[in-house]
C-alpha cells in the first residue's frame, strides 16, 4: 500500500473530489507539482502525524540499531524516528543504562545494540506502507481524515472520523509487533 492511495482514499472520505481526481493522475515524477496544492499538501503532513501517533500507541515498529559511544554516553536523536527504549544489548547480554538529558547513558564506552520503537520516514507519497501490508487502510485513512477535520475546525466530522479511527486502532493492539532490520550507524 502507497502513502498516496491512503492519501486518495481519504480525500474521497472527505469529499476532495478534485484532489481526489489529481492524485489519480499523478506520479512520483508530478509529486512536487503535486504538493503545490494546499490541500494535497495538507493531507500529506497529516498522514505523516498519523503513522507516527499510530506507531507511538497502537501498533508498535520496533528497530535495532548499533551505537558507539563517547563519554559513556550517546544523544537519543541519533536513533531515528526514536519513540522508546525496549532494550539496550551489549555482547548479546541486556546491559543496564540511564536516559539523562536526552542522551543514552552508560557505565563504559563500547559498541551498544538499542532495541527501540519506532516510526518510519516518509519520505514521498509513492512509498509503500511496509508496515501496514497487514492491516486495513481504513485506520490510517480515518486517522487522517479526523486530524484533516480538526485542522480544518469541523469538530463534528473530527468526532465522527476520530471515534472510527480509535476503534479499528484499538484492534491493533493484539498484533504481532513490526520488527525492521538492524541497522549499523558509525
Amino acid at each position: 500500500m502507497k502513502i498516496i492511495d491512503v492519501m486518495k482514499n481519504s480525500a474521497e472520505l472527505l469529499g476532495l473530489n478534485n484532489e481526489r481526481d489529481l492524485m489519480e493522475s499523478a506520479t512520483s515524477a508530478s509529486e512536487e507539482s503535486l504538493l503545490e496544492n494546499s490541500e494535497i499538501k495538507q493531507l500529506y503532513n497529516l498522514i505523516k502525524f498519523s503513522i507516527q501517533e499510530l506507531c507511538t500507541h497502537y501498533l508498535p515498529v520496533i528497530t535495532t540499531q548499533e551505537i558507539s559511544t563517547t563519554n559513556k554516553k550517546t544523544a537519543l536523536n541519533s536513533l531515528n524516528n526514536f519513540i522508546r527504549v525496549n532494550n539496550v544489548y551489549k555482547d548479546g547480554e541486556i546491559v543496564k543504562f540511564k536516559i539523562i538529558n536526552r542522551n543514552l547513558e552508560f557505565s563504559q564506552d563500547g559498541v551498544y545494540t538499542v532495541k527501540y520503537t519506532t516510526y518510519p520516514s516518509i519520505d514521498s507519497m509513492f512509498e509503500d506502507i511496509d508496515f501496514l501490508s497487514n492491516v486495513s487502510p481504513d485506520v490510517i485513512s480515518f486517522g487522517l481524515c479526523a486530524y484533516y477535520c480538526l485542522a480544518k475546525g469541523m469538530f463534528e466530522d473530527f468526532e465522527s472520523f476520530y471515534d472510527k479511527y480509535i476503534d479499528k486502532a484499538e484492534s491493533l493492539k493484539d498484533l504481532k509487533i513490526f520488527e525492521l532490520p538492524l541497522r549499523r550507524w558509525q
